[in-house]
C-alpha cells in the first residue's frame, strides 16, 4: 500500500524535525558577590565608645588620683609672694606724726604655694619712737611675725625716717557742709551750727593749716521748709577732734523771692462807653513784678494792664492822659508799670 506522499515526505522533501518533549535546559546562576567591607568609621566608633564607657568608675577613680597627685606636687614647690605689713606708732607725749609718714611696707616671703596660700593678713608692726628722738627706724625681720615654713626674703623698705611734729590743740570754727537744692520756689536763706567752734589737735604744721572743720553732709534736696540735723564732724588726717562729740546743724529754707518783667503787655480799655472808639499812645507797657517766685509763676499770665474810662470821657470825648492800673493782682505781689500813663484819644468817626 502506497504511503500518501504528505505523510512520509516534508514539504521540502525531508522528513518533520521531531520535537523534543524533555524540559528546557537551564543556565547555572552567578555567584553572589562579595560583601563590602565594613567602613572604618564604625570601627573608630566602636573603640572611642570602649576607651569612654568601659570601667569608667576605674578610669574616674584614676583621673581624680592623677589630679590630686599633680596639686600636691604643685603645690609643693617653692614660692615667693608679696605681702603688706602696716605700722603702728608710739611717740612722746608732746609729739605728734608729721604729714605723710610710711604706713605700710612691703615683705617678700618664700615658702610652698600651700603655705603662702594661708598667709592671711600680717600683724602690724608696733614702732616705739618715744626712745627715738632722730626718727630713724630699721625694720628688721625679727619685727614681722609669719607662720613656720615661712622665710622673709627682704622688706621694701628696711628703714625709714619718721617725722616728728609738736602737738598743738586751737579752736576752729564748724563749716558746715549742705549739698542739693530745695524744692522749686524755694532757697537757703541761712544755716547756722551748733557749737560754732570746736577744739581740734594735731601737729602744728596740720593744726596751721586747718582754719575750720566740716561736717559730714546734710542733704536739703527738694525740701520746702526748714529742718535741724544732728550730725558728726570729719577729722582729716594728722587731726583729732578734742572731746569727740555731734554738732547740731539748722537750715533756714523760705519761699524764693524774685523780681519778673513781662515786657509788651497789651492795654485794655474798659468803663463807660465804646471802648473800641478809644486809641492808646503806647498801646501795651512793661510789668515789673516783685515777690515769690512761685506767687509771680502763678499769676503772670492772667494780669491785664487797664485803663478806666469815666462818664465824663462818654458825654465829652477829648483826648487825655489815664492812669494804667494791673487788674488781677493778688496780695503779696508789687508790680510797676512802666509807663504809668497812657494818652487815650478817641477815634474819628
Amino acid at each position: 500500500m502506497t504511503r500518501a506522499r504528505s505523510e512520509t515526505i516534508g514539504t521540502l522533501g525531508r522528513s518533520p524535525a521531531r520535537t523534543s518533549t524533555s524540559p528546557p535546559t537551564q543556565l547555572p546562576e552567578p555567584p553572589p558577590e562579595p560583601r563590602p567591607p565594613p567602613r572604618e568609621g564604625g570601627a573608630v566608633r566602636r573603640w572611642l565608645r570602649a576607651a569612654l564607657l568601659d570601667n569608667v568608675a576605674l578610669k574616674f577613680l584614676s583621673m581624680v588620683l592623677a589630679i590630686t597627685v599633680f596639686l600636691l606636687v604643685n603645690t609643693d614647690r617653692d614660692s615667693e609672694a608679696i605681702a603688706s605689713v602696716g605700722l603702728s606708732y608710739t611717740l612722746p607725749d608732746d609729739m605728734e606724726l608729721a604729714p605723710n609718714q610710711v604706713q605700710e611696707v612691703n615683705v617678700k616671703l618664700r615658702g610652698t604655694q600651700r603655705q603662702l596660700g594661708k598667709v592671711g593678713t600680717l600683724e602690724p608692726i608696733h614702732l616705739d619712737l618715744r626712745n627715738a628722738p632722730t626718727g630713724e627706724v630699721t625694720i628688721t625681720p625679727d619685727m614681722i611675725h609669719v607662720r613656720p615654713g615661712l622665710t622673709i626674703e627682704s622688706i621694701t623698705p628696711s628703714s625709714l625716717h619718721v617725722g616728728f611734729d609738736r602737738r598743738r590743740d586751737e579752736d576752729v570754727q564748724v563749716a558746715p557742709h549742705v549739698v542739693g537744692h530745695p524744692k522749686h520756689g524755694y532757697v537757703i536763706s541761712n544755716v547756722t551750727v551748733s557749737p560754732p567752734m570746736v577744739a581740734i589737735r594735731g601737729g602744728e604744721r596740720v593744726i596751721r593749716a586747718q582754719p575750720s572743720i566740716r561736717t559730714f553732709e546734710v542733704d536739703v534736696s527738694d525740701k520746702d521748709a526748714s529742718i535741724d540735723v544732728d550730725t558728726s564732724l570729719v577729722a582729716p588726717d594728722g587731726v583729732t577732734i578734742v572731746n569727740n562729740h555731734n554738732v547740731g546743724v539748722h537750715v533756714t529754707i523760705i519761699e524764693e523771692l524774685v523780681t519778673r518783667t513781662l515786657q509788651g503787655k497789651q492795654v485794655v480799655v474798659r468803663g463807660d462807653g465804646d471802648p473800641s472808639k478809644w486809641a492808646l499812645a503806647p498801646a501795651s507797657v512793661d510789668v515789673t513784678l516783685t515777690g515769690t517766685l512761685l506767687g509771680i509763676e502763678k499769676v503772670r499770665d492772667s494780669l491785664v494792664p487797664v485803663v478806666k474810662l469815666a462818664k465824663d470821657d462818654a458825654k465829652d470825648p477829648k483826648e487825655h492822659v489815664i492812669e494804667v492800673v494791673l487788674d488781677g493782682l493778688p496780695p503779696g505781689i508789687g508790680a510797676k508799670i512802666s509807663p504809668e500813663r497812657v494818652k487815650v484819644t478817641p477815634t474819628k468817626p
